[in-house]
This record gives C-alpha cells, structure tokens and sequence, in this order.
C-alpha cells in the first residue's frame, strides 16, 4: 500500500472507529494532532487503558501511535477477549507485540496469558507492559517466534510492530530469532482463546498448532484475514477452511449488543473463530462491563 492510501485507510478507520461514530470531524482531527504531538514527546506514552490498566508506547515506534489514539483499535476483537474470558483461564497471544491484548487479557478480564513476540525491541516494550501493570505472576512472555517447527529463522527489523518473517534478504535489514511451536510451548495447558497476527506466517503458526487446535478447551480463536500470506506464496482461504473444519464458526462481534454474527468465507479482516456460538453468547452476556473514562461496554 502506498503511503497516501495507507494515511487515508487511517483516517477511515479513525473516522469508523465505534467510539468514534458520533465525532467523525473532532476524531480525525485529535488523531492528526495526536501523531504530531507524540513524535515530539522526548520519550514514551503512557495510555490509560480499560480498568485502570495502562499501556506504554513508543510513539517512534512504526506502526505503534494507533495505540495512542484511538487506543482501542481493534475495538471489537479487544472487547471480545475482555468480555470472553475468565480469571485463571489461559490466553495466548501469538505476535503479541507491546501487549495490547495481553494487558487486557489479564488485567482487565484476570485471565493467565502466555505472550509471544520474536523482535527484539518489541519484546522489551511488552515485557515493560507486563511489568507496569504488575501481571508478572499471570502473564509469561517468550521471545520467540512461531512455526511448524523449532529452529532459527529471519526476522525484518527497524519496521516496529509491522515487522515480518524474512524468507528473502529486507532492506532494512533482518535479525536471527528463535523459532518454536505452539504445540512444543503449550503441551499440557491448552488456551481458552488464542490469537494470531503474524503478519501473513499465520499458515505456519497453524502448521505447529495441530494438537493445540484439537483440545476442547480452546473455544475461541482470533486471527487477521488479510492476504498478507500471499507474501509467503500461503492461501488464506485454505487455512480459513482448516479452521472451520475443525468446528469453528467464522464470526465479528458487536460488543455494545454483545452478539456475534457469522460471516461469510470471502470476508476479509480480523475474523473471531468460535467453537459454540450459543455458549460463547452466553459468556459474552455474562461478563462484566470493563471502563474507560465515560465509556462502560
């Protein structure tokens, strides 16, 4: 995507944003002002998140300022892990980057969560999350990526929370990681609800996820639909078919309704896979509202 597609896909994000509907005008000119302002801040941005949990960004950091402003981003599927999950249950978190989901996984729902992140920088601003929040006792983080098996392999670097599994020499450079499974990290403690963005190796994740996958305790499963894979020469829709076949429906949520509605297997974004709608509704209905300033979801 060319810069000037990629400021105007911002804007209309901003702009759409459910906590932005009313305010479309006043939205998009904060967040303008907001992407100025924080690069000129002599250090980094502590946000007020959900429940009086925090996260600390790196406005420098590329691709990191969204979380600034809007700060819930990915709104609906950040809601979902809030009102889906319970304490002591188990979220994984596959490219979890500075910790959004993570931060909101066990500070605010209280559930464990185990956190990967293969780059380098990235890691240290997730694991700062995890320490300012003070979840060091449910949260572990492992810097590592994921795949089908264990090893090394290439990771891009100088590109923030968008950087990449290298197959091929990047321009900016690239860094050596260590690679694992998440079968060969989760043997014997299956999540509650998993989620994968990875941009475009989620086939791979997949690949070293087979008994993961199989376990009835995962119920949920949230994971980016984009065609990034193509990068990789993967088919998106053949992992989307993998997942329904082992009985997950393809859903997006509406948290202020608390419903879940199915979608059709050409929709494209960030797709919440569930095992059994009629009781993950349940859930979702039964769970507490979470805060943020004047907005109780």
């Amino acid at each position: 995507m060319n810069p000037i597609a990629k400021i105007l896909s911002a804007l209309r994000a901003v702009a759409n944003h459910p906590l932005n509907r009313p305010r479309k005008l006043q939205a998009v000119l904060e967040y303008g002002f907001v992407q100025v302002a924080a690069r000129l801040v002599p250090g980094d941005v502590c946000v007020e998140f959900p429940n009086n949990t925090r996260l600390l960004v790196s406005p420098r950091m590329k691709g990191a300022a969204h979380y600034i402003a809007p700060r819930l981003c990915e709104f609906e599927e950040m809601a979902f892990v809030m009102h889906f999950l319970r304490p002591g249950q188990l979220f994984a978190d596959v490219g979890a980057n500075v910790g959004a989901f993570t931060v909101l996984a066990a500070g605010v729902a209280g559930a464990r969560a185990i956190a990967f992140e293969p780059s380098p920088d990235t890691y240290e601003s997730l694991s700062r999350n995890i320490r300012l929040n003070g979840l060091q006792d449910r949260v572990r983080a492992v810097h590592a990526a994921l795949g089908r098996s264990e090893g090394r392999i290439q990771l891009s670097v100088g590109l923030g929370t968008e950087n990449f599994v290298a197959v091929s020499p990047s321009a900016g450079g690239t860094v050596s990681v260590r690679l694992t499974s998440l079968d060969a990290e989760l043997s014997g403690a299956p999540p509650v609800l998993l989620k994968v963005d990875v941009e475009g190796y989620e086939t791979e994740v997949f690949a070293g996820a087979s008994s993961t996958l199989a376990r009835p305790e995962l119920q949920a499963i949230i994971v980016e639909k984009n065609d990034i894979g193509s990068r990789y020469g993967f088919d998106e829709s053949a992992l989307h078919s993998q997942i329904r076949q082992l009985g997950f429906v393809p859903c997006i949520y509406e948290p202020f309704a608390r419903h879940l509605s199915q979608v059709r297997d050409e929709f494209r974004g960030n797709v919440i896979y569930v095992r059994d709608v009629s009781r993950a509704t349940e859930i979702l209905r039964a769970a507490p509202a979470f805060r943020l300033g004047e907005l109780c979801v």
